[in-house]
């Protein structure tokens, strides 16, 4: 009893304190705890607000510029976006500021006027209660909501969807390109050291030269004067009136940019990047200062086979050969020769897009001379160029005559060009030299639709587009099938060199020299529309790790005479 009574007389106390006070420091207020959860609460929902915004803001800055793209073309663009040739660092500037610095200032604007209200109310006690929990309701609900709604914006602009429905697909099915490649062989009628079973070119047949052009981001809808201020595209077909054409060159799904293109045309593949495809960091480098090893080596594209057939492989463009790796796939693949920007200016040039690189008239110029001295040497040559002046955004250059009041710069832009590219087509009939040479002109891909570009109103939603193309061939060889697919190019233009492949098969196309009935079981052309579409989407994640990881050949390549 008397333990009972000296405990009941002392004083309860609450032990929170006394560790407090022992520890040297004031009590914390009852509501101390739970005012820091809900502050770093909002700062968290704030956050994730930021970071939706942010998602939304790329996306929208994307569909502005580019249009929807794929995966494939963000990883292979991003290494070498910046610095001439590549869009120059405005592009960049304007990438940042509105992708990222406007979202966030709009943010945290608005992050800054909402908790100074909020403070405002609870001073003056009118925010308490069911009124209070209201707002934490609808701010967590915004956290929830921003990022979901951007970051899904940003994933449909970037074709995350068709990015994971393509590993799904591959991963139940086992559906590889690999299934569906053939790499052909060096002809050994052309090159006795290398000969190679399998692939022979014609008995006693004189090689012919190539001329290979690609015309950025030209379509057959521009010839289309009811949909546009004129005929843009009038000059070259009237040059190349009489030439074969594939009526129906189709863009590949996922395609749609210059790399993908010239990829996809002499090599008869996809471009998948190598970062997108797993481990392989060689991508990282395309761009920068640093050497680049080698750019899809284990892939045999048109270049190699040409290369090893004796052919002097050159290549001409007016952008920088750095950017988004051009000139490391060139180098890997069997080109002698590269002029681009770079040389154009050693050469004091001066009718140059300081944001992209030389005209397309001096190019030509440039390209005559060049021709002439291939030709001359009476050697097998393969020369391929690549157009610039098409490019977004729109330079009207002083040897355009464009009427402002009547039509939009790239609908003069696009007639000057195709201009130029028909005075080249009249300078090598003049010369002789389409006499021994397969000329090809063809767009390196469709005509990209972004909301902020040109033709937006004429082009977006339209059906039935195919890239614009015109075949020359000395000996009359006729193009037979109607419609391909970027990746058959590789084995027409093999073909119409009299370089013949079994089955008519190169990577993984089907030449258009190949009539239906002479289309080999098991490959591309064989499959239905879903099967077609599913094997060109495929990641194919083994097949592309060989064709990154395998050393090629390579030669010495001269970026300067």
């Amino acid at each position: 009893m008397a333990v009972t009574g000296s405990l009941t007389a002392i004083p309860a106390t609450p032990a929170a304190p006394d560790a407090a006070a022992a520890a040297g420091g004031p009590p914390p207020p009852p509501r101390a705890r739970p005012a820091l959860r809900w502050r770093v609460g909002a700062i968290a929902s704030w956050l994730l607000i930021g970071f939706g915004a942010v998602c939304a803001g790329i996306a929208l800055w994307v569909r502005r510029t580019f249009g929807e793209i794929s995966i494939d073309q963000l990883i292979s663009n991003l290494p070498g976006g910046g610095g001439e040739g590549a869009g120059g660092s405005g592009i960049v500037v304007n990438a940042v500021v509105t992708g990222i610095v406007v979202p966030l200032a709009v943010v945290g604007l608005f992050a800054f006027l909402v908790t100074k209200s909020l403070r405002a109310l609870r001073e003056h006690g009118i925010l308490r209660g069911g009124r209070l929990l209201a707002v934490r309701i609808l701010a967590a609900a915004l956290a929830l909501i921003v990022p979901i709604v951007g970051g899904g914006f940003l994933g449909a602009t970037i074709g995350v969807r068709d990015y994971v429905a393509a590993l799904i697909h591959e991963s139940t099915t086992g559906t590889s390109l690999g299934d569906y490649y053939v790499a052909p062989e060096v002809p050994p009628t052309l090159n006795t050291d290398a000969a190679a079973a399998g692939t022979t070119a014609a008995t006693g047949a004189q090689p012919k030269n190539l001329i290979l052009i690609y015309l950025e981001s030209i379509e057959n809808t521009f010839a289309d004067d009811e949909v546009f201020e004129r005929n843009m595209l009038a000059p070259v077909q009237e040059a190349t009136a009489g030439w074969d054409t594939i009526p129906q060159l189709q863009q590949y799904d996922g395609g749609g940019w210059t790399m993908s293109g010239i990829v996809s045309t002499q090599c008869g593949i996809p471009l998948r990047t190598a970062n997108a495809v797993g481990d392989n960091t060689e991508l990282n480098e395309l761009g920068s200062d640093a050497p680049v090893a080698s750019y899809l080596a284990g892939a045999t594209c048109l270049g190699d086979v040409l290369a090893g057939a004796g052919y002097r492989n050159v290549f001409l463009g007016g952008a920088d050969a750095s950017f988004a790796g051009k000139g490391a796939f060139l180098e890997s693949h069997g080109t002698d020769e590269v002029q681009d920007l770079p040389y154009w200016q050693d050469l004091d040039e001066t009718e140059i897009r300081e944001d992209w690189g030389l005209s397309d008239r001096r190019l030509f110029e440039r390209a005559k001379d060049k021709v002439v001295q291939l030709h001359d040497a009476e050697e097998p040559f393969a020369l391929s160029m690549l157009t610039l002046d098409t490019h977004e955004g729109p330079r009207v250059y002083g040897y355009c005559d464009w009427d402002s009041d009547a039509e939009a710069p790239m609908t003069a832009i696009t007639f000057c060009s195709m201009e130029q590219v028909a005075g080249f087509v009249d300078f090598l009939g003049e010369q002789g030299i389409l006499e021994d040479t397969v000329v090809v002109l063809m767009g390196d891909h469709q005509k990209m639709i972004a909301e902020g570009g040109s033709f937006w109103n004429e082009l977006n939603g339209r059906e039935g587009r195919t890239i614009f193309n015109r075949v020359w061939s000395p000996d009359d060889i006729e193009i037979v099938t109607p419609g391909i697919d970027q990746f058959s190019v590789y084995p027409t233009l093999l073909e119409l060199l009299d370089i013949e492949l079994p089955d008519h098969r190169a990577g993984i196309g089907v030449s258009a020299l190949a009539a239906d009935d002479e289309v080999p079981a098991g490959s591309i052309r064989d499959l239905d529309a879903d099967e077609y579409r599913d094997i060109v989407r495929s990641r194919s994640v083994d097949f592309y790790h060989e064709l990154w990881r395998t050393p090629g050949a390579q030669g010495d390549v001269t970026t300067a005479p």
